[in-house]
């Protein structure tokens, strides 16, 4: 998938700034899901490209604002999901990230479902992740 390609099919990217994270994004969308039908994998190359992008998009500071060490430092945070709530004495759980023995491909797949394109990313990947019996 070219840029050119993407921005056409996700005009909304057209103009991403800075172009070096767009360009970044395609090449890692590109070097992924070789498994999965040529129709299927450019679908998926598209969802991941706008997918990271969006993501980026939400943590990074608008070109006019100087960012301080605290915003460059919490930039990089994934959000904390609330797993557990209590209204009296307030009290809220956060849900733990990944555990160590977690593997490489649930990691990888952890960000998806923050993105609606993510969650179309992710139902295309379980249709190919469904073990298939052969007798």
């Amino acid at each position: 998938m070219t840029e050119s390609e993407f921005k056409s099919y996700y005009p909304q990217f057209a103009g991403f700034k800075p172009a070096f994270v767009l360009s970044s994004c395609i090449a890692q969308a590109n070097a992924r899901f070789s498994a999965f039908t040529a129709e299927d994998a450019e679908e998926a190359r598209r969802l991941y490209a706008a997918h990271k992008l969006t993501l980026y998009a939400r943590t990074a500071l608008p070109d006019e604002i100087v960012a301080t060490k605290e915003q460059i430092a919490m930039a990089g945070q994934p959000p904390q999901r609330i797993t557990g709530k209590k209204a009296g004495e307030v009290s809220v759980t956060y849900a733990a990230g990944a555990s160590s023995a977690s593997s490489a491909a649930s990691t990888v797949l952890a960000d998806l479902p923050e993105t609606t394109f993510g969650l179309q990313l992710l139902s295309l990947i379980r249709l190919y992740s469904r073990s298939v019996y052969i007798p």
